[in-house]
Order: C-alpha cells, then structure tokens, then sequence
C-alpha cells in the first residue's frame, strides 16, 4: 500500500472544509477505478439477492427477497474484494482525508449504502464522532457516489458550520436514537445544503458536521462507497459499529506513537461490542 502523501487540495479548499465541515471535489477520481468500483458493487448487490436473512457484511430490509433485492448497506466491502482496499488506501482519495485531517492518517471503516428506489429510507440528522467518539474529532468519511446523486433520491445533506459546536445527544429519555432530530432548531433546517454530485465527484463531511438525508423518491437505486477516515493519533474509545481486518490500517503517514487528547464531557453510544444492528434498525426502532 502507498502511504506517501501528494497534496492534491489548494489551501482555499481545505480551508472552506474547516470553515464549513464538508467539501465537494468533482470530478477527482480516476475513470478506470470508476468502473471497476461500480461493476464489482454490481456484482455482489446480485450476489446479496439470495440471502434470507441479515449476515455479517450484507443488512437486508425485511421484505427482502431474491426476485424483488432491498439490501440497505454492504459493510466493510474491503474484506470482499481487492477494489474498495485500492479505492481507500492506494487512490486519491486517501491524499484527500490526509489533506483534510493534516497530516498522517488511518483507516476506520468502510461502507456501501444503497438508498432504494421509491421510498428508500431517509438518514436521520446525525454526526459520525459521537457514535464512534476518538480521542479527539478529527474524522473524516470520504462519499464516493457510484451513481448520480440528487435531492430527489436522497443525496447527503449537511449543515455548514455545525461542526464547531461540538457533539450533539444522540440519546433521548433514554432511549439511543442514533440520530441528533430532536435537537435541530429552525436555523439548522435554514441552512441545509443538498450535497448533489455526479460519478466521479467526492463528498467530505467532518465527523462533527451534522448531516442525514431524505428518502429516494426516485425511480433508481442510489449507491455510494463511503470510506471513514481518522487522524493517525485519534484512538476509539469504544467497539467499532463496522469493523474489519483493515481497521487502523495506515493509509499516509506513519503511526502515531502519542494520542491527542482533546478535553470535555463524552455521552457514549451503547456497547456494541456483542453486535451492531445497523443505522436502520436503530432509527426504526427509535420511532416507534
């Protein structure tokens, strides 16, 4: 694996990251990698059609079946095939999160979520540190859309500067909703911006920016290849909610040999170490 780091973003852009929390590139990553990505995802999308039940890398909605698929996320599809490992630790996108984060980086997890057609289910507001907090907040998850991605079949939503305000509850009367709805105030609705992007493009998003998205109201599937990143000297607090055998990986840099503690009061998700019943399930579940 390459672990050299070649700055690819300007000074202007990793500052309007730090400004805002998120980031979109167009049209960064190599066309042949493209298809590869997208062929393989393909491929093991109709191979997830004859499961019958939810397995360690495939979460199922539950009226899935072989004629009619609803596979909701593949997780860690680096352990499943050579591509996603090329994609995350040896493509561009690897000098994106080192850019990012400024400095040396590793690998946290990695994702495929498919937002299904007519009705695929909406991502409530939530931010990524607080259901795996580290050390310090210095995350960042890389979205790789493998087909265009728009308002209207869900395409990620963010809300600019909500990143520096620091973690929000994702508890609510005791209950773990794995989602920050009943905190989000007018100002925040005000603000929202529709991450929209093209195949080829890149969405970065801070691991304390708020962010969700809609349900697809569209007529086709939406796919993207989501890839957590974390800054060589933030270390988890608590068991993945996605793990694999390339967690901690390096993918620039070397490893830290201190970790950087920032100060404050940290809410913990629930234990997940026995088992992660997914976003989906736990945000059904917080509704009802």
């Amino acid at each position: 694996m390459n672990t050299r780091h070649q700055r690819i973003l300007s000074l202007e852009q990793i500052g309007d990251y730090r400004d805002t929390g998120y980031l979109n590139l167009r049209q960064v990553l190599d066309p042949k990698l493209l298809a590869r990505l997208i062929a393989t995802t393909e491929r093991l999308y109709d191979e997830g059609r004859s499961l019958q039940q939810k397995s360690k890398h495939y979460d199922l909605e539950p009226a899935h079946t072989a004629l009619a698929p609803r596979i909701r996320r593949i997780s860690s599809p680096t352990e499943l095939d050579s591509v996603y490992v090329e994609a995350a630790f040896d493509s561009i996108l690897g000098d994106i999160a080192a850019d990012l984060l400024g400095g040396a980086v590793k690998f946290y997890h990695s994702k495929i979520n498919f937002k299904l057609p007519h009705g695929g289910a909406e991502i409530g507001w939530h931010q990524d540190w607080p259901v795996f907090p580290h050390t310090n907040t210095n995350l960042v998850a890389l979205s790789v859309p493998l087909n265009p991605s728009r308002a209207i079949n869900g395409c990620l939503q963010t809300i600019p500067g909500s990143h520096k305000l620091g973690p929000r509850s994702h508890w609510e009367n005791g209950i773990y909703k794995l989602n920050c709805n009943h905190t989000m105030t007018r100002e925040d609705f005000e603000n929202v911006v529709d991450n929209e992007l093209d195949v080829g493009d890149v969405v970065a998003h801070h691991g304390l920016a708020v962010h969700g998205s809609s349900q697809n109201r569209s007529d086709t599937l939406r796919t993207t290849y989501i890839i957590q990143y974390a800054a060589a000297d933030s270390f988890a607090y608590t068991a993945p909610v996605v793990d694999s055998i390339h967690r901690n990986q390096m993918v620039r840099g070397e490893p830290a040999t201190h970790a950087r503690v920032e100060t404050g009061i940290i809410e913990l998700p629930p234990d997940f170490s026995a088992g992660y019943s997914g976003i989906y399930a736990l945000q059904t579940a917080g509704k009802n």
